[in-house]
């Protein structure tokens, strides 16, 4: 349409192929603009994972797998820790490991490691009175003071410091 256009302002009147493309511009803006034509234009895209789904008998396995390997090797202590370290020692691929946290725990990669981390912090805040919370904070996985404390105030609600008068 765009070139018919240009066509018709070339051959006719510069004015006609003027008007005649902003109508056309104009008019496909506003198409796509609109919320209900572009559910329509675009409801075909497929979901992530749609054709690979890990079906739910091996991923309740792998979550399983996943938390005692967690559990056992403390990988969240780790500040340079690795999607891919985790997965080779559950034995999958990179891949798969990304798949179930993102489908079936609905969580990222960093967000999962930080859980970890906060639920060690706080198993420390609780036990230990001698540390500072810097101490915790890098003890528990923390590569940075700011981002213990962002972090653990994102996922508890509070503050380290808040948290630890609770226990005090």
């Amino acid at each position: 349409m765009i070139y018919l256009a240009y066509i018709v302002g070339y051959l006719w009147l510069y004015l006609v192929g003027t008007l005649t493309f902003s109508l056309v511009f104009y008019g496909l803006f506003f198409f796509f603009m609109f919320k209900k034509n572009r559910e329509t234009i675009f409801k075909d895209i497929p979901e992530k994972y749609a054709s690979k789904k890990i079906e739910d008998v091996e991923a309740n396995f792998l979550v399983e797998s996943l938390n005692t390997v967690m559990k056992e090797k403390q990988f969240h202590r780790n500040t340079n820790v690795k999607l891919n370290d985790i997965a080779k020692e559950l034995r999958i691929s990179s891949h798969q490991l990304s798949q179930l946290l993102n489908d079936n725990l609905g969580k990222s990669f960093a967000l999962f490691i930080n859980e970890y981390r906060i639920n060690e912090a706080k198993k420390l805040l609780q036990e230990n009175n001698q540390f500072t919370l810097e101490a915790i904070g890098f003890d528990a996985g923390f590569s940075s003071k700011s981002t213990f404390y962002a972090t653990f105030k994102k996922i508890v609600g509070q503050t380290p410091s808040e948290y630890k008068k609770h226990f005090s």
